[in-house]
This record gives C-alpha cells, sequence and structure tokens, in this order.
C-alpha cells in the first residue's frame, strides 16, 4: 500500500483554497509542522488524522492515500469478471453486473462504458435508450480517445437498430474519423525492424477483416441473388486462402465457418443440393477445428503473417454457443430440412454434436 500523505494534503489543501497556516490554526499546531508533512519530511500524531479528514471533508483513507487505491481494485475487479463473461457470451450476466458496478461507482466512466457495451451486446434494441444515455455522457466528459470511438460505435448501432434512426447514426459515424488518420497506419511508418513487420502485418490481417465484413454488407443492403453471394463468398475464401496460405489459420477458422455456411445457403436457395451439402461439410470441418484447437496463445506461420501471434484470451461473442453450435442450430432451421435425411449431411451432423455447445 502507497500511502503518499504528502501529496493528498497539498491537493486537498489547494482544491479548499487554504493555507498551511489555517490548516495548523485549525488543529493547534504549528504552521513549520504541516510544512514538513507536505514535504514528506513526517507524518501527523495519527491522533490528528480524524480532525485533517473533516476538515477537508474526506475519510482518513482518502487522506492517506489508500481509499482511491481500494476503490480502483473493487471496480477492477467487476472489469475482470465482465471480460470473463464476455469471453463466454454471457451478455445478461454482463448486465447484471455492470448495473451493480455502477451503483457503486456512479460516475465512474469506465464503469459506464463497461455497462454501455453489456447493454449493447445484451440488446440493441430493449436497451437503446439506455445505451445511448451512456453513449453520451462519455462524449461529454472522457478525454480517452477509447473510451469515446467505443460510445460512438454503440451510438450509431443503437440510434440505427434500436431507434431506427439512421441520420442519427450516420451523423455520429462520420464524428469517429477517417481511415486516413488511424493510429495503425501511421503509427506502422514509425516502428522499425520485427516490431514494424509486426505491426504491418496485424494491419494487413485487419485489412482483410474489414474487406470480409464490407462485403458481407454488400450482399445484405445490396439483396444481391444466391448467384451473386456466391461469387462474394468465393472471393472471400479466395482471400482467406491467399492471407494463410499453408492452412495454419487459427481463429480465422471461425471465419471460413460462417464463410462456407453462406456459400452452401446460397446454392441451397439455387436448388443446388449436391454444392450446398459439400460446402455446409466444408462449414464444418472449419467449425470443429476452431473449436478443438489445443493453443492458449497461437503463432501464425504464413508468411505475410509470421509474426503474428493471438491469444484465446482475446475472443469475444455475445452469444454462449460455439462455432459448432452456432452451424448446428442453423442446420436445424426447417429451410434445410429437404437435406437432412441425406446420409452426408447425417454425418456432417453427428460430427457437428460431437463438440457442439447450444
Amino acid at each position: 500500500m502507497d500511502i503518499s500523505l504528502s501529496e493528498q494534503l497539498k491537493r486537498l489543501r489547494k482544491a479548499k483554497g487554504n493555507t498551511q497556516e489555517e490548516l495548523a490554526a485549525h488543529i493547534g499546531i504549528t504552521t513549520q509542522a504541516v510544512s514538513k508533512w507536505e514535504r514528506g519530511e513526517g507524518y501527523p500524531d495519527i491522533t490528528l488524522l480524524p480532525a485533517i479528514a473533516a476538515y477537508y471533508g474526506a475519510s482518513i483513507d482518502d487522506l492517506l492515500g489508500v481509499g482511491k487505491e481500494e476503490q480502483e481494485k473493487k471496480k477492477n475487479v467487476y472489469l475482470a469478471k465482465d471480460d470473463e463473461l464476455f469471453r463466454q457470451g454471457k451478455s445478461a450476466e454482463r448486465v447484471a453486473l455492470m448495473r451493480e458496478a455502477i451503483r457503486e461507482f456512479p460516475n465512474d466512466l469506465e464503469t459506464i462504458s463497461g455497462l454501455m457495451w453489456a447493454l449493447s451486446s445484451e440488446d440493441q434494441v430493449k436497451n437503446a435508450d439506455e445505451i445511448i444515455s451512456c453513449g453520451k455522457r462519455i462524449l461529454d466528459e472522457s478525454t480517452d480517445s477509447s473510451q469515446r470511438n467505443g460510445a460512438i460505435h454503440c451510438l450509431c448501432f443503437a440510434y440505427y437498430y434500436g431507434k431506427k434512426d439512421a441520420e442519427s447514426a450516420i451523423r455520429y459515424a462520420e464524428s469517429a474519423g477517417t481511415n486516413e488518420v488511424s493510429v495503425s497506419d501511421m503509427k506502422a511508418r514509425f516502428l522499425e525492424g520485427d516490431e514494424a513487420v509486426k505491426y504491418c502485418q496485424q494491419n494487413i490481417q485487419d485489412c482483410f477483416e474489414k474487406i470480409r465484413l464490407n462485403a458481407e454488407i454488400m450482399c445484405f443492403k445490396g439483396k444481391y441473388s444466391p448467384e451473386e453471394s456466391i461469387r462474394v463468398y468465393k472471393f472471400l475464401i479466395q482471400c482467406y486462402d491467399l492471407l494463410y496460405s499453408d492452412g495454419n489459420c487459427g481463429f480465422q477458422h471461425s471465419r471460413y465457418a460462417d464463410l462456407y455456411s453462406e456459400l452452401a445457403r446460397s446454392y441451397h436457395r439455387l436448388g443446388d443440393a449436391e454444392n450446398a451439402i459439400a460446402f455446409f461439410g466444408k462449414a464444418a470441418e472449419h467449425a470443429v477445428r476452431f473449436d478443438t484447437r489445443k493453443e492458449e496463445r497461437f503463432a501464425y506461420t504464413a508468411f505475410m503473417v509470421n509474426k503474428v501471434r493471438w491469444s484465446a484470451r482475446n475472443e469475444y461473442k455475445n452469444y454462449v454457443e460455439n462455432q459448432s453450435g452456432l452451424l448446428l442450430k442453423h442446420l436445424q432451421k426447417d429451410e434445410y430440412a429437404d437435406l437432412l435425411n441425406n446420409p452426408r449431411m447425417k454425418k456432417i451432423i453427428a460430427k457437428l454434436k460431437q463438440v457442439a455447445i447450444t
């Protein structure tokens, strides 16, 4: 425990706007004694602490500089638990936890940000008003760029999906800045050697994720036909094949599973059961590989990403199912009833059931 009485005395005195002489007169000691305390050359007698604390309207813990430290520890327990629940996809539990944290730390922006993200993860529509309230407060009060960017992100989705207000969503989106001045692009220019290469490779990997996201939005917003969607998803799979050319793709097994599933769905919409089942099989293969990984920390080996490392502790979700469980639930929808009696599809489902969490 770090007792920083000298700094606390100076801070409290300046905040109150009084002099060393006034404090000394109030508690009945010499001005020289107060001056020594503030220089860190001694401590007040323990019997004087209540009077000093009362004079400044503070607790003795605050006076000793441990009140804030203990509060930080308590807050960090909440945030660590929230992080754990996020990795498990337990959104409702996250909201309950962060509501409890807010009751204890109602004015702490990090806690408010945590509640905002938990609410957004649980239900952007139902929680839209509260998400907006948290987000606006962060933008009004926070100077932390990460908190502010997070608030903009949540506000955009809350307005668009929760309030059906695309105009406000776009307005907040435009306040987020541009790709031309991103920390990723700028910082990469000023590093050297392996550190620079690693940073650039992470940026490249992130760019591929942006390509995937935007291509999927194209399919949805453009109301693409099955034939057009097939072209999009084949293109994306080729992109991933190019980046992870040796097949050692770690976390991206989950991306492959999703892409092959969407490709299969598009073929099924065309009435092509043969290709639909084949690509659902590919999706299942990647889902199972993702869910049965053993590495806590994964090293990519393909040339363009061979400096990038990934930890399982960086994987977050807003659902409790694993990748195999999600695919299994998808395949059990009524739209695929015509495929379920096919022997190949039965094998796919059996393979998924061995590792699925639903």
